[in-house]
């Protein structure tokens, strides 16, 4: 275990953090500019804590070789201070980026310190607030070979469901790529059990209601962590008042979503659950006079179809959101799967589920059941036995939708998780008229049945 480790950043993240690794016999040495800051967070810390106002002071304090965890914001503040720690760091040190950069920004990082012979690594942490604190879900990505010391310490930090919830894998950017990946999952997630509240809130249910079906799924192995804490949400109350009832309907989002698409789409990787999440709070912004139902539970003019209540059952509401949440993990497994591909990392699906078991936002049951499937299989993404948990509640899934989409309930989310799904487990597709289109006004050619190559075709020309 290291004896001490430099920190940069004492917002509420970089605080608990630290206070978890002080709790494990680290000593924590930090830099902050203000000597207030430091005086208010060293308050916390029983002697294991150390404050500094001038980052080369901290750097000249360091036990050799230096470790330096930040925990600052993403972009240009991460940038600027990893440019000053390349000026005043020896070859061997290492700096830890355990905020949210984006995966390529920890490449060239990674490249440039690697150039000084600095070691990098891009780590992602998820668990929020009370992650940092008592256990996160860790995702390490480095080309260097890490200090056995530094890996007990990481390890001693992390999670445990009930092994280390910790991952590491090859390459500077791969762990916070693996972040990246599990917010856009967390984003699809999250629209799903809103558009299951939206659902039973239309079928006349009452918030502890909902909060009892939400409870309801743990008996059958399928509750998560953003599905207990959606129930405690539904029970909270000021006064006579649910809260959940007194916060206006839009939501906002810090990016890594959109980068999750974006990243997806220079894969050529289909993601339409986590785009569809993406949207849904890009649209609760929009503000359209169109609406008609300004207060969820109000009336609107629209009407609910009379089968609506029937088929709106919690036991197909259940099997619905399984199947949106199980469609959303796999597409961001795929496009895991496809970076790994590209990059020759080999990471491991198992691996991530162990590393996601514990800590982070998107923790569940389902997990523990996919990590039997990989056991079992050569190849998990088209193991038969995920298909079966697909397909199995496919009428159910489309009854939910058409009933939904009759009574004017828009479900993204769960409606774009099927269209996918039925385009993926058709026979066939009509993008054979695609390339037709674009071979009649481009001459960008098509491809015949029975052949390899590409053809012109003279679409003007009759025979």
């Amino acid at each position: 275990m290291l004896n001490e480790i430099g920190l940069i950043g004492l917002g509420v993240m970089g605080k608990n953090i630290a206070l978890n690794i002080a709790e494990k016999g680290t000593h924590i040495k930090a830099f902050n500019n203000s000597s207030e800051k430091i005086d208010a967070v060293g308050k916390e810390f029983d002697n294991t804590f150390t404050g500094f106002t001038d980052l080369e002071v901290l750097i000249d304090n360091l036990e050799r070789p230096r470790n330096i965890l930040l925990m600052i914001p993403s972009g240009e503040p991460t940038h600027s201070v990893i440019n000053l720690l390349a000026d005043l760091l020896d070859e061997g040190d290492v700096i830890i980026d355990a905020g949210n950069s984006f995966y390529l920004e920890s490449v060239s990082h990674g490249n440039i310190l690697s150039s000084k012979s600095i070691n990098f690594i891009g780590m992602g942490v998820s668990g929020g607030e009370e992650g940092a604190r008592h256990g996160p879900a860790i995702m390490v990505g480095s080309d260097n070979n890490l200090n056995d010391e530094l890996v007990e310490l990481l390890c001693a930090v992390s999670a445990k469901a009930p092994d280390d919830c910790i991952g590491f894998y090859k390459g500077f950017g791969s762990g916070h790529f693996i972040k990246m990946v599990h917010n856009g999952i967390e984003y699809a997630e999250m629209q799903l059990i809103t558009e299951a509240y939206y659902l039973l809130k239309h079928a006349e249910y009452s918030n502890i209601e909902i909060a009892e079906f939400f409870e309801s799924l743990k008996e059958i192995n399928q509750s998560s962590y953003l599905i207990e804490i959606t129930s405690d949400i539904l029970r909270k109350k000021d006064g006579n008042d649910y809260i959940l009832d007194l916060i206006k309907p839009f939501a906002n989002n810090k990016g890594t979503g959109k980068l999750t698409i974006e990243t997806s789409f220079e894969l050529g990787v289909s993601a339409p659950s986590i785009y569809a999440a993406y949207d849904a709070r890009v649209q609760s912004n929009a503000g359209d006079s169109w609406r008609e139902d300004k207060k969820l539970g109000e009336k609107s003019g629209l009407k609910v179809d009379p089968s609506y209540k029937r088929v709106i059952s919690e036991t197909y509401l259940s099997k619905s959101l399984y199947f949106g949440r199980l469609a959303a993990m796999v597409q961001g497994l795929k496009i895991i799967e496809k970076y790994s591909h590209v990059n020759k990392l080999s990471v491991s699906f198992s691996d991530i589920f162990k590393n996601w078991s514990g800590g982070c936002i998107i923790r569940s049951q389902m997990l523990r059941e996919l990590l039997e499937i990989d056991k079992q299989s050569d190849n998990f993404l088209n193991s038969e036995s995920l298909h079966n948990l697909l397909k199995e509640n496919l009428s159910v899934v489309k009854d939910v939708v058409s009933s939904s989409l009759l009574s004017n309930i828009s479900v993204p989310v769960l409606s774009s998780s099927l269209s996918w799904y039925l385009n993926l487990s058709s026979n066939s597709n009509p993008s054979n008229l695609i390339q037709a289109q674009r071979d009649y006004f481009g001459s960008h050619t098509v491809q015949l049945l029975d052949s390899e190559e590409y053809v012109h075709i003279d679409w003007r020309k009759n025979e």
